[in-house]
């Protein structure tokens, strides 16, 4: 294999016509296929600055999908290529009030007297009160928005106004009307994710084996099923009872 043989634009490396050449050698009479990666696919637990990390990602061509883990385990040694059977599932584990942060922004804020900066522990522990009674898998279903974070795995998301409101009625008993006026302020200018009200949310990454994936999918189209016969079972039991005071007013 010569330098030539390779893609076109791509230059490579010693080592790099080495391994291709003992992959050749390897699957001498085996049928080769050229792979695409789907854009926007990769997911990692590591930043994308880090070299060395596992990454997955979607790659495929016009007859086949294939989910494809790339591993790098030293900046001294080649990654490795393999194909996974299954599908990749990403839940979130949980939500995480940014108290670090949060504190440090709130020592900072030149419109708070310093009276209201020792009472805002109060406010932190109201905030962590409404998120302990939110599931981190409904969350983003619930949340006003959601931005990814450094990782696949991580994420901020904000939180609607419902729940701001139901903060501040905890925080009446320990702050006055016009400390309650400086905390909104507070919110509108830090409530929007990466910033520091937005909630931290952590996930975790799985691979279905592919008759899981199907069990799920089936599973999920057996419960929307279920809520439209409900609806249509409701609708109908609305319009005869509508029916039935028309004829018995």
């Amino acid at each position: 294999m010569a330098r030539s043989q390779s893609l076109s634009g791509v230059e490579w490396s010693n080592a790099d016509l080495a391994g291709a050449k003992e992959f050749l050698r390897t699957h001498f009479g085996h049928p080769l296929e050229e792979l695409v990666v789907e854009e926007d696919s990769c997911i990692s637990e590591r930043p994308s600055y880090e070299p060395v990390r596992v990454t997955y990602f979607f790659a495929g061509n016009a007859k086949r999908r294939f989910l494809v883990r790339r591993t790098k385990s030293a900046l001294d040694e080649p990654a490795s290529y393999e194909i996974i059977p299954g599908k990749i599932k990403i839940s979130n584990l949980s939500l995480k009030v940014q108290e670090d942060d949060l504190r440090k922004q709130v020592n900072a804020e030149k419109g708070f007297p310093l009276a209201l900066k020792r009472k805002m522990p109060r406010f932190i522990q109201a905030i962590r009160a409404e998120i302990a009674g939110i599931s981190p898998a409904e969350f983003e279903g619930m949340a006003e928005r959601i931005e990814d974070g450094e990782t696949s795995l991580s994420a901020y998301g904000s939180i609607k106004e419902s729940c701001w409101a139901r903060i501040l009625d905890r925080c009446r008993r320990d702050f006055d009307e016009f400390e309650l006026k400086a905390i909104r302020r507070f919110i509108d200018e830090h409530r929007h994710p990466p910033d520091v009200l937005s909630i931290q949310i952590q996930r975790c990454l799985s691979i279905l084996s592919l008759v899981e994936a199907e069990s799920g999918s089936l599973a999920a189209m057996e419960m929307e099923r279920k809520e439209i016969e409900a609806a249509i079972e409701d609708q109908a039991s609305a319009n005869a009872e509508r029916k039935a005071a028309k004829e018995h007013p």
